[in-house]
């Protein structure tokens, strides 16, 4: 006979753990002692008839039905938090201090505006902004909310679908009438390309074929580590550029950049709000992200 467990709680304890990869890393952060935290791993595990992690004296590592019903409960407790916050009492004063990374030249996705309305309703919200062209490590960084582009690796994170956008491959047209232009993706590593050292894998630039995934590894003529300056090293002629359109638009409106390769690129790239899990606990964070995402523009 299973055991009558607290199906929530042992959810978000499995979350954490996952998240901090220890035992008794959640067991000082929630201070209760490490066999509670096992046990409530342990009654979820059973509730389900599967094994989430492999356990030695050394390590610990997900199965892989650990990582699918992960992603399962980070789902389930992400809308109990939005349900939650949409029956709160209003009158009760939001406080405190958010930590919110983005990438450089994405405020025209409009978060920032939707963010000044959030303080104005709750002034007793204040917000540190880092727009930062490189990954951020949130849990170290002490970041609460990341605004992030692209298809995100699997992780313990909560992620919220917040719009997408357009990526496209260009290049200025004195660089298209002294080098051509490339036909196919796979033509890039005949020409001179300008990567983003800043993104993960700068050098590997995705594109669409038949409806199907595919990846060029190009080589760096020049570089930086800020999205940019790679867009004014594009629109400058120096060679051909991969980003996102927020940070080539202007160039594209004046004509100092051209979309290339366009039957290659991908319809849309999500662009999500990413937060720990047990950071949902925190009030102001649960308030700003749903009206992020009930107020997007």
């Amino acid at each position: 006979m299973k055991r009558k467990i607290d199906l929530l709680k042992a959810m978000n304890t499995f979350v954490m753990v996952a998240e901090k990869g220890s035992f008794s890393a959640v067991s000082r952060e929630l201070d209760i002692v490490t066999s509670a935290i096992s046990r409530q791993v342990s009654d979820l595990e059973a509730h389900f008839s599967c094994q989430f992690l492999y356990r030695t004296t050394r390590a610990m590592h997900l199965t892989a039905e650990g990582n699918r019903y992960l992603e399962e409960f980070k789902e389930v407790l992400g809308r109990i938090s939005t349900l939650e916050n949409s029956t709160q009492q209003s009158d009760a004063e939001l406080s405190g201090q958010l930590t919110i990374s983005a990438p450089r030249g994405s405020v025209s996705l409009g978060f920032l505006k939707v963010a000044s309305e959030f303080m104005a309703i709750h002034p007793e919200v204040k917000i540190s902004w880092l727009f930062l062209n490189r990954f951020v490590n949130m849990v170290e960084e002490g970041v609460d909310l990341s605004v992030r582009i692209g298809e995100l690796p699997d992780s313990s994170y909560i992620a919220r679908r917040y719009g997408d956008i357009k990526v496209n491959f260009v290049a200025s047209p004195d660089y298209l009438a002294r080098y051509g232009e490339p036909i196919h993706p796979k033509e890039l590593v005949e020409h001179r390309c300008i990567t983003d050292s800043s993104n993960r894998l700068p050098k590997r630039w995705r594109y669409q074929e038949n409806g199907k995934e595919a990846n060029v590894a190009v080589t760096s003529h020049n570089e930086a580590n800020d999205g940019d300056i790679v867009a004014q090293l594009a629109a400058y002629g120096n060679g051909i550029a991969y980003l996102p359109t927020f940070l080539t638009q202007s160039y594209l409106d004046s004509g100092q950049l051209i979309p290339i390769l366009k039957n290659y690129e991908f319809d849309r790239v999500p662009v999500s709000l990413v937060y720990p899990a047990n950071l949902m606990m925190n009030r102001a964070l649960k308030s700003f992200v749903n009206y992020l995402l009930e107020n997007k523009i």
